[in-house]
């Protein structure tokens, strides 16, 4: 029997943009943004127990979109920075 060392190739799958949100953020008004981010495709959506961005969780809602931390007053306003950051800096 012959064994490989490297594994076989997948199927590539396209590169989507990462947005994720701290738990207790989401509690605080982020969810609905969530909710609404989830239904798409381009984003890969993560929740995390806690960001470390602490003084920025008490000042209104935000999220980590592919490493940049967006920032909004309510939920429609942040889906909407959300999508301006994904249009200025995409992935590919």
């Amino acid at each position: 029997m012959v064994f490989s060392l490297f594994k076989k190739k997948k199927d590539l799958q396209p590169l989507k943009n990462r947005v994720e949100f701290c738990i207790t953020n989401l509690s605080l008004g982020a969810a609905d943004a969530y909710d609404v981010l989830l239904e798409r495709e381009d984003i890969e959506m993560e929740e995390s127990g806690c960001t470390s961005h602490c003084e920025i969780c008490e000042q209104g809602i935000f999220a980590i979109v592919n490493g940049e931390i967006v920032t909004a007053d309510d939920a429609e306003a942040l889906v909407q920075a959300i999508d301006e950051e994904i249009k200025q800096n995409p992935l590919f």
